[in-house]
């Protein structure tokens, strides 16, 4: 299962616990891409936040993941479950034939 997390920061913080902050974050992320489970991640340009693909087993090996981002107490999140495109287009594909049938 590959789910798309946005993370959006809902105040801003003072600098020193931001610094202290990112250094959490980057052992965070160094883990997560070890174990294989963080498959990509990136900043979002213009804003202060970030997001990544995760790959995991079931939702509450999700929520475990989550709930270790060192920003996730200061952040507003959003996840939507990813699949294949390829599939999906075969999917509605089907159903819109059946739908002009």
């Amino acid at each position: 299962m590959r789910f798309l997390v946005l993370s959006i920061s809902r105040q801003a913080l003072p600098p020193a616990q931001v610094l202290s902050l990112i250094a959490a974050k980057r052992a965070w992320v160094t883990e997560h891409r070890a174990t294989g489970k963080l498959v990509d991640d990136f900043s979002l340009a213009g804003r202060s936040g970030s997001g990544y693909i995760l790959g995991v087993d079931s939702n509450e090996e999700l929520t475990a993941i989550r709930a270790g981002d060192p920003f996730a107490p200061f952040s507003d999140v959003e996840i939507y479950p990813l699949s294949d495109l390829e599939a999906a287009f075969d999917v509605y594909e089907r159903i819109m034939t059946e739908a002009v049938s």
